[in-house]
């Protein structure tokens, strides 16, 4: 875009003088075409450049390798060409960095400007049919798409803000375009200023130097998501729960819960119960917390554990058989003829009598209760996390069998991943009391109260045997910080893997305590906040140095501050392991 000094473009004014393109087409090719190129992928590099006075671009060879350059006179003639060019790759997605001010989005309201309905033109419904507005009225899939995507919709395309998407993935503190490629593709990209853009596009013997620059960034685009493989994943995860691709990107994890639990349901005749706004609000509120421990803050140069519950509250879920369909209110007497219960936004409407005849088959919890045992019928969300868990651990054993092939590999870890992440969120979906759709407190207070205990009781076993010398020191949720005062490393991992096999001995299957990894020397500072040389094996010689929470991790810190920390922390505790060494 020609802006007007140092103005930022503005599709009112600025015009678009030029229209770069890359399109990737990864259609599976040929063996002999696969071996010739040694990509599973054809890169299409075009551009589209608008000169009034039909000029001959000065140095055609710093341009030459594109595939295509075509020149036109006027604007009008650019975008019936880019038009044009759309409808003959026909992508399945449209992308830009920052796509809303100088990429798609500026395009289609310039295109406006000049009475051309970008949007229309470039989806694959026939002219018409582009459902942006209803009655003259925005329709609610476009206000979605609107307040949490990109704000473009094009019917039968997906739209992706790199920006936005790599804000999510990547732990940055800036995401701006020159920091993240460094970060993700380790180059080094300079950013010009739009009045020196302008400057360079008016003289024909710099004009080349405009192309070159918005060229790269356009290849470097679609780099940036194939290293980190989003485009990929998401399929991959659409695939598995069963949605739009599009809501793997917009929509939240109660909406890939639902998806995977309607399918459940489906196949065994259930029927999911929609409480309304004000139903939801009037159930009762959630009485029961997870376990944290305050934390005995201080430097520890003796070895110190840390053991985490594998899948803590899918596990338990499994191990209780806590479900909606095999829940059966609290511990206390119906009211009314129908012998009525509250049951989350509901009333549960009980038999008289079949808490007698079930005497011998009912799981009460310890917020009081009561479930049916998996004798008598295994529940929807028991059974589902199961399955998940399950063909993770199938997931994660195929992926040691492809670690030579990157593109299968890559997707059974998406998958794997997919499922962790799925069995995680279950939980939360019971507990959603605010924005969740079938939230029921009682199942959500049994999970949390069975986990705090369970960690109790694991607290308990570990300060118990005395010929460990254990002693917790910080507990969060599912996870056990212990403190052993005086042992050398190699002692602390052989008391690390018997205190997991033990804990996990006393517990139903398929609840598990694993010994994850060994601090030696650390510093706990405060909840969530520490750091440490970590150790994971006998046989590591050289730790791994780790902080969770502390400055030298978090984004809202100048660098100059974390740098500083980081160097304090490592030489305090270089000290003391090179003198326990």
């Amino acid at each position: 875009m020609n802006t007007r000094r140092d103005l930022t473009p503005n599709p009112q004014h600025d015009s678009v003088r030029v229209i770069v393109y890359s399109v990737r087409d990864d259609v599976i090719m040929s063996a002999l075409d696969h071996a010739l190129t040694s990509t599973p992928y054809t890169d299409h590099v075009g551009v589209i450049v608008c000169d009034e006075h039909s000029h001959v671009l000065t140095n055609q060879g710093s341009i030459g390798r594109y595939s295509h350059v075509q020149v036109v006179k006027t604007e009008r003639e650019l975008f019936e060409l880019f038009i044009a060019t759309v409808k003959q790759y026909d992508p399945d997605f449209i992308l830009g960095y920052e796509l809303q001010a100088s990429s798609l989005g500026y395009l289609i309201e310039r295109a406006e400007v000049l009475r051309i309905d970008l949007v229309e033109e470039i989806s694959r419904l026939p002219r018409g049919h582009q459902a942006r507005t209803k009655n003259g009225k925005e329709t609610s899939a476009a206000k979605w798409e609107r307040a949490h995507g990109t704000g473009i919709h094009v019917t039968g395309r997906i739209i992706l803000n790199v920006w936005r998407i790599l804000r999510s993935e990547l732990p940055l503190a800036k995401s701006s375009y020159d920091h993240v490629t460094y970060h993700v593709l380790h180059q080094r990209v300079p950013w010009f200023d739009w009045s020196v853009l302008t400057r360079w596009w008016t003289q024909s013997s710099t004009r080349w130097r405009v192309i070159e620059h918005v060229t790269g960034m356009a290849v470097r685009n679609i780099l940036l998501l194939d290293a980190l493989n989003v485009i990929g994943r998401c399929c991959e995860l659409a695939r598995l729960y069963g949605i739009e691709l599009q809501a793997v990107l917009s929509r939240g994890s109660q909406y890939r819960v639902e998806a995977m639990i309607l399918r459940a349901c489906k196949s065994r005749d259930y029927l999911l119960y929609s409480p309304s706004r004000q139903q939801v609000a009037q159930q009762a509120a959630p009485e029961s917390l997870p376990l944290v421990l305050e934390p005995r803050s201080g430097y520890y140069p003796d070895p110190v554990l840390v053991l985490d519950f594998q899948s803590l509250y899918p596990s338990i879920m499994i191990a209780y058989n806590y479900c909606y369909s095999t829940c059966l209110g609290r511990v206390a007497p119906g009211t009314g003829p129908l012998n009525l219960k509250p049951f989350g936004c509901h009333q549960l409407a009980l038999p008289r009598g079949m808490l007698e005849y079930l005497e011998y088959y009912l799981t009460v919890s310890p917020n009081r209760v009561m479930y049916v045992k998996r004798d008598v019928q295994v529940g929807i969300l028991p059974r589902l996390l199961s399955e998940l868990l399950e063909t993770r651990v199938m997931v994660k054993q195929s992926m040691r069998q492809f670690n030579h092939d990157k593109s299968i590999f890559r997707m059974l870890d998406a998958k794997q991943l997919g499922l962790k992440m799925l069995a995680n969120v279950t939980y939360g979906y019971t507990a959603a009391n605010f924005s969740g759709r079938m939230p029921l407190i009682e199942l959500a207070d049994s999970i949390v109260q069975t986990a705090r205990e369970t960690l109790e009781a694991a607290i308990r076993q570990v300060e118990s045997v005395k010929e460990w010398g254990a002693r917790v020191i910080y507990g969060d949720t599912d996870s056990l910080f212990v403190l052993l005062k005086g042992a050398s490393r190699e002692r602390a991992f052989e008391i690390g893997h018997q205190i997991a096999e033990q804990v996990t001995r006393a517990n139903p299957y398929p609840v598990k305590l694993q010994f994850e990894k060994l601090y030696h020397p650390c510093i706990l500072a405060a909840k969530k906040r520490y750091v440490g040389f970590k150790y994971e094996n006998k046989d590591q010689i050289e730790p791994v140095w780790e902080a969770k929470g502390i400055e030298t991790v978090r984004r809202d810190n100048c660098p100059a501050v974390q740098k500083i920390v980081q160097k304090c922390l490592r030489q305090v505790l270089f000290k003391v392991k090179n003198e326990f060494n």
